[in-house]
């Protein structure tokens, strides 16, 4: 176990994102399964797992790091770390969503990326924030709490 925790301290950015990345990806596919298994295509599998995954990886590599530097400390800190993590996810994720699809778009359809960035955002954000936040709120606490138990 102590291996392990050296392990996620000597790289932490690459461990925040391999963990929130892994926690992004199980939520769409747990929100999203339905909707998955049903299609026919690998676009529906990109833009709604591979895209949701990816934005959490890059949050969690841009502002976990902290959660695997700091020992010991308030669990109250991480967890806002990890909410604000999982709403910097969803940030990134709409506009890379809306690129995706306006660049796959069928022929019948005619989107503009900054209008679909915007209906996504507040889509996402009356649907799923409350979640994505938790998720991320629990993931922060996580990692810290492993580091923590594990430094000390």
């Amino acid at each position: 176990m102590h291996q392990v925790g050296a392990l996620l301290r000597r790289w932490p950015r690459m461990s925040a994102a391999v963990v929130f990345g892994v926690a992004g990806t199980a939520l769409s596919i747990l929100w999203w399964s339905p909707v998955i298994f049903k299609a026919q295509h690998v676009l529906p599998f990109v833009l709604f797992i591979v895209s949701p995954g990816l934005s959490a990886a890059v949050a969690g590599c841009i502002l976990g790091k902290p959660l695997l530097d700091a020992r010991g400390g308030r669990p109250k800190n991480p967890m806002l770390r990890g909410a604000v993590i999982g709403s910097l996810a969803l940030l990134i994720f709409a506009p890379l969503f809306a690129t995706l699809y306006v660049w796959t778009e069928p022929e019948n359809e005619h989107w503009n990326i900054f209008g679909l960035t915007i209906l996504v955002l507040v889509g996402s954000a009356i649907a799923v924030w409350w979640l994505v936040a938790l998720v991320g709120a629990a993931v922060g606490w996580g990692l810290h709490r492993f580091n923590s138990y594990d430094a000390g």
